[in-house]
């Protein structure tokens, strides 16, 4: 048996990344799924290898900063289910790190659009498919950073979009416990395909930087998305959780350790 047996898990940004090996590890746990992603080709892929790790899967292609969509997605995921146990807030448009002098309004606006927005809106949206369930009720789970936590260089739109996610998802942990939903936020560390893949082009000191904010830790490794992440995303929709609720939780190897 897997620990999400029977459950139903909607996720964003699933095309690639840690959205990609997170569905995968939720698939292989037993959930059924809804994923969704701008890239339809690549969510695909995903789709079908949840598909072979013995999961139904619902997939949408969904731009998240797209009100539309996202009620078209919510509504297809309970038609097509009947239900929604956990709701992941992974996806997130990050814009290229640079100081903060050399950032726009318009790139706060687009990471503030495409996380903190489209979390609120999914989280209303999702509101009356998980309230009041028996149990160990419903899971919300929102990806934070620890670049808001500790305020990383050159991420200033991202630092504050993903610190803006923390002060809601505290907010709604408090006002929705009555509803037996539970909510939480994660700050993951690990070296996705779409991360490797996007920082070769960016200048020798950036790349550096955003190199070694990945080893930072005691282990000094760099952190695997499906190995070492995914499954706190596991037991956060899991039935195990059930006591846990307006926490921020790192699955970062230990580079932010604190009280």
């Amino acid at each position: 048996m897997g620990k999400l047996d029977g459950k139903v898990v909607l996720i964003t940004g699933c095309s690639t990344g840690l959205g990609k090996q997170q569905a995968i590890r939720l698939a292989e746990e037993g959930a059924s799924l809804a994923i969704c992603a701008r890239n339809e080709e690549k969510l695909h892929v995903t789709k079908e290898i949840c598909e072979e790790r013995g999961a139904e899967v619902l997939a949408m292609q969904v731009d998240i900063m797209d009100y539309d969509r996202l009620v078209a997605f919510v509504e297809a995921t309970a038609e097509t289910f009947g239900r929604i146990d956990v709701l992941v807030n992974n996806a997130h448009t990050i814009t290229v790190p640079a100081p903060f002098l050399d950032k726009t309004i318009e790139d706060l606006d687009l990471e503030m659009r495409s996380s903190v927005y489209a979390y609120w809106h999914l989280m209303q949206l999702c509101f009356p498919h998980m309230r009041e369930r028996e149990g160990a009720g419903t899971s919300i789970i929102n990806f934070a950073s620890e670049a808001g936590v500790m305020g990383d260089s050159l991420y200033a739109p991202y630092a504050a979009s993903k610190e803006a996610v923390r002060g809601l998802s505290r907010v709604v942990a408090r006002e929705w416990g009555q509803y037996n939903i539970r909510v939480n936020t994660l700050c993951p560390n690990g070296m996705t395909d779409s991360i490797s893949g996007g920082i070769d082009w960016m200048p020798k000191e950036t790349r550096e930087h955003i190199e070694h904010m990945f080893v930072n830790n005691p282990f000094g490794r760099v952190g695997d998305p499906y190995v070492d992440v995914a499954p706190v995303t596991v037991f956060l929709a899991s039935d195990d959780s059930r006591w846990i609720t307006g926490q921020n939780i790192h699955a970062d190897g230990g580079s932010l350790i604190n009280a």
